[in-house]
C-alpha cells in the first residue's frame, strides 16, 4: 500500500465510524457512542501519523495525544484537553467495571458537550489532511 492508500483507509474507516457515533448518540447510548468518537479521532490521527512519518508502521497505541506527539500536528490547550477526555472513553468501552463508572457520569448533556467538541477536533483534523 502506498501512504495515499494508508491515509485514505483510516480517514474511510474513521467516516464509516462517525456514521457509528450519530446513531448510537441518536439512540441514547452515550458511553458506545463516544467510545466510536475516540476511534474516529484516533483513526484520524493515525492518517496524521502516517502522512508526517517516513515508516509504515504505526506504534499500536490508542492514546491520541501520543499519536500527536509524532506528528506535525499543533493543537490548542482546548483540543488537547478534548482529546485527554476521549482518551477515558476508549477505556470504558473495553471493560465493563470501567464502563459502569463511565455511564454514572455520561449524562445526555454531557455527551451533547463533548460531541460539539469531537466535531470541531473532527474538522480540524479533516482539513490538514491531503
Amino acid at each position: 500500500m502506498t501512504k495515499a492508500d494508508h491515509i485514505a483507509y483510516w480517514t474511510d474507516t474513521a467516516a464509516d465510524d462517525w456514521a457509528d457515533v450519530q446513531r448510537t448518540i441518536g439512540a441514547g447510548a452515550y458511553v458506545h457512542g463516544l467510545f466510536f468518537a475516540h476511534l474516529v479521532i484516533e483513526k484520524l490521527s493515525k492518517a496524521h501519523w502516517v502522512k508526517d512519518n517516513t515508516g509504515s508502521i504505526l506504534p499500536r497505541i490508542h492514546n491520541i495525544v501520543r499519536l500527536w506527539q509524532d506528528t506535525r500536528l499543533t493543537p490548542t490547550t482546548t483540543q488537547e484537553s478534548v482529546a485527554v477526555t476521549l482518551n477515558k472513553h476508549q477505556i470504558g468501552g473495553r471493560y465493563p467495571d470501567y464502563m459502569k463508572r463511565l455511564r454514572a457520569t455520561t449524562t445526555a448533556a454531557y455527551t451533547q458537550q463533548l460531541l460539539a467538541d469531537v466535531t470541531a477536533l473532527r474538522t480540524w483534523l479533516l482539513s490538514t489532511l491531503p
